[in-house]
C-alpha cells in the first residue's frame, strides 16, 4: 500500500502549484475536496489510456480531487487549461483522511479506474495490485477488498451512476 498526500509533495515536473481544500457537505458530495492548479510545469505530462495519449498535466491545468466520506476511493478530475475535462482518475484506496500533521492523504491500493469524457471506462494496474500481493506489500484481504471495490464501482458506472465519480466543482 502506498500512502499519498493530496498536496502531492515532490512532484518533479511542477515548479509552481496552487492548493486549496475545503470540507463539503451537500446533497451531491460530502467529504473533502482539493483544488490543485498547475501554475508552472517544466514539461507536460502524458498518459496512454485505451490506446490514446492524453495530456494530463501542463501549465494551466487544474486537478479537482474528491475524498468522499465512507467510500474506499478518491477521485481526481483533471481539467485542461480551458477547463475541459481530460479524464476522471479513480484511485481505489483502503482509506483516506488526515495524517498526524493535518495533511489529507489516501492509502492507495494500486488499482485504478479511468473514465474518459466520451464514456470509455478503463481498469488500470491490476498487474501492480497482483504484484503487491505477491511481494507482500499488501495482504490477501487488501487485494480482495480492492478488487471488490473496483468491481462495485465499475458496475455502478456501467449502470449510468455518474454520481459515484462526477462530482460538481465545489470551487467554482
Amino acid at each position: 500500500m502506498k500512502r499519498k498526500r493530496a498536496d502531492r509533495p515532490g512532484w518533479r515536473r511542477v515548479k509552481k502549484m496552487g492548493y486549496t481544500e475545503k470540507r463539503v457537505e451537500s446533497e451531491a458530495f460530502t467529504g473533502y475536496a482539493v483544488r490543485l492548479t498547475l501554475d508552472e510545469v517544466t514539461e507536460p505530462a502524458f498518459m496512454t489510456v485505451d490506446g490514446r495519449e492524453l495530456r494530463v498535466g501542463d501549465n494551466g491545468y487544474c486537478y479537482l480531487q474528491y475524498f468522499p466520506d465512507g467510500e474506499a476511493y478518491a477521485v481526481t478530475r483533471m481539467l485542461d487549461e480551458r477547463g475541459h475535462t481530460v479524464q476522471w482518475y479513480i484511485d481505489i484506496c483502503r482509506e483516506h483522511g488526515r495524517d498526524e500533521r493535518g495533511f489529507l492523504y489516501y492509502d492507495d491500493l494500486y488499482l485504478d479506474i479511468v473514465v474518459l469524457p466520451d464514456g470509455a471506462v478503463i481498469l488500470l494496474d491490476q498487474d501492480e495490485l497482483d504484484e503487491a500481493l505477491a511481494e507482500g506489500a499488501i495482504s490477501a484481504e487488501d487485494h480482495r477488498f480492492a478488487c471488490e471495490t473496483a468491481d462495485d464501482l465499475l458496475a455502478k458506472i456501467a449502470a449510468g451512476q455518474r454520481n459515484v465519480f462526477d462530482y460538481p466543482d465545489v470551487f467554482a
